[in-house]
């Protein structure tokens, strides 16, 4: 199994919903703003790529490419080791995000100088550590009033992607499991389990 048990859970073991929903999404965004402009855009790549907040640490200038338009990063959580027990190589996963990201990104982060350059592009964009950055995401959940068991960062993971998957023109399955970094379909599958009104929409889809 290429996930933990964990992972491919949308609800607790006490039914508590563990994804946030749309207007959850847009509600921490909005209270992302109160940040200074290096946590809000930390939020903002969190909301837009799908990512765990420990991979968005490892983006480096490099990591962006202005012109594409993505952001390519260094996928963790999978097995290490594969079926023989030989070290496996890194895997990395490209990730579209809306120009206005990838605008404030360069202008934060003043990526085209450094580009251009070629000095510190492997660098980190973020100087804060792991715990640092979800005490943030949580402040910024609690100011959103955003309660419950999805209030963490890995429920804004799994909010991106029922949002892949419940939109007028779902995104295909395989093209998801590769936004997530998933080993494979059988996983990002859960998102398909999604209820209210993400749910509604995946079903009224087939009578339109």
């Amino acid at each position: 199994m290429s996930e933990t048990v964990s992972e491919m859970r949308l609800y607790s073991g006490e039914g508590e919903r563990l994804y946030l929903t749309a207007l959850e999404r847009e509600a921490f965004l909005l209270s992302a703003k109160e940040e200074s402009r290096e946590n809000r855009l930390f939020c903002s790549v969190l909301h837009f790529t799908g990512c765990r907040p420990s991979e968005v640490l490892e983006l480096s200038p490099s990591s962006i490419s202005l012109s594409e338009q993505v952001i390519v990063v260094r996928t963790l959580k999978k097995r290490k080791l594969d079926k023989q027990g030989r070290v496996k190589q890194a895997q990395y996963r490209s990730i579209p995000v809306p120009e206005a990201v990838i605008d404030d990104l360069d202008l934060v982060f003043d990526l085209r100088r450094i580009l251009k350059e070629h000095k510190n592009n492997t660098k980190p964009l973020w100087n804060m550590s792991r715990v640092t950055s979800w005490r943030m995401v949580k402040r910024v959940m609690t100011r959103a009033n955003i309660k419950g068991k999805q209030a963490t960062a890995k429920g804004l993971r799994h909010g991106f992607g029922i949002a892949m998957l419940s939109g007028e023109k779902p995104a295909p399955l395989n093209i998801v499991r590769d936004l997530m970094g998933h080993s494979d379909t059988s996983t990002t599958e859960i998102y398909l389990n999604a209820t209210g009104a993400e749910k509604r929409k995946l079903v009224m889809q087939a009578w339109d």
